[in-house]
C-alpha cells in the first residue's frame, strides 16, 4: 500500500512537472507567434495570440495546432488602388488545424472566421466622392450626405439613407438609397451615383473574405471567414 502510495506521489509530480513544462513552452510561443504576425503586418502593437488543445507540446512536435486566436486592437487594409488606409478596429480571428512552419514565420490555418469594426470616420475618409456615412439611427441603416451637382441648380448638399452590403467577399457598397433631401424629386439618379458608391476592401489576412456588413451604433461591423488563411501575412 505505501509503495502505491509512493508511485502515486511521483507520477502525480512528474504530471505537474510537464504541465508547467507545457504552459511554459505554450507562453513562450503564444509570444514567438504574436511578434511574427506584429512584424509581417507591420502593427502598431503586439497582438494577442491564444493557442488552444492540449497538451500543446504534442502539437508542437506535428507543427500543428488545433486551434489559434489572434486578436489585434487594430489592423490596416486599403482600397488596392493607392487610396486612403482603411483601420479595422478589434480586429479577431479564430484559426482552426493551424500549421507551423519556418519558426512561426508560415502560420496557416485549414479555415478562419474572424470579425472587426470599421468606424464611420474611418469608412467615410476611405469611401470615394467625399460622402460622409453616420449610423441611420435603425440597425442596418446609415445616413449618407455629399455634395452633387444637379443641373441648373448647381452644387447641392444632399442626404439620404442607404443600406451597406457586401460585394463579392472583396469591397462594401452603399444602396438602396432612400429619403432623399436637398435636391428636388426625380433627381434620384443623379444622387444616387454619389450616394452609393463602393469601396474595395485590400489587404487582408491571405485566404480571408468578407461575409458580411452590419452597420450600427459605433460603426460598420464586419465578419471574414475563409480557408488556408494565412495569419502572418
Amino acid at each position: 500500500m505505501r509503495a502505491a502510495r509512493r508511485l502515486f506521489i511521483v507520477l502525480l509530480v512528474l504530471f505537474g512537472l510537464f504541465v508547467a513544462a507545457d504552459r511554459l513552452a505554450l507562453h513562450f510561443a503564444e509570444s514567438e507567434a504574436a511578434s511574427k504576425i506584429q512584424s509581417a503586418r507591420n502593427l502598431p502593437q503586439k497582438p494577442s495570440v491564444s493557442i488552444g488543445g492540449f497538451p500543446f507540446l504534442t502539437q508542437l512536435a506535428g507543427s500543428k495546432f488545433d486551434e489559434v486566436k489572434v486578436t489585434s486592437p487594430e489592423l490596416t487594409v486599403n482600397d488596392g488602388k493607392g487610396g486612403p488606409d482603411i483601420r479595422l478596429q478589434n480586429f479577431a480571428i479564430d484559426g482552426k488545424g493551424v500549421r507551423i512552419t519556418g519558426n512561426y514565420s508560415g502560420i496557416v490555418a485549414d479555415s478562419g472566421t474572424g470579425s472587426a469594426l470599421i468606424s464611420y470616420t474611418d469608412l467615410s475618409n476611405a469611401l470615394p466622392n467625399h460622402v460622409v456615412v453616420a449610423y441611420g439611427g435603425t440597425p442596418g441603416k446609415v445616413k449618407v450626405s455629399g455634395k452633387v451637382d444637379v443641373p441648373v441648380l448647381g452644387q447641392q448638399n444632399v442626404s439620404g439613407t442607404a443600406d451597406v452590403n457586401v460585394v463579392d467577399g472583396s469591397g462594401i457598397s452603399l444602396s438602396n438609397l432612400g429619403g432623399i433631401s436637398g435636391v428636388p424629386a426625380g433627381l434620384g439618379d443623379i444622387v444616387g451615383s454619389v450616394l452609393q458608391p463602393k469601396l474595395q476592401i485590400a489587404g487582408l489576412p491571405s485566404g480571408l473574405k468578407l461575409d458580411s456588413v452590419q452597420a450600427g451604433p459605433d460603426g460598420v461591423a464586419v465578419t471574414v471567414s475563409g480557408t488556408d488563411v494565412s495569419l502572418s501575412q
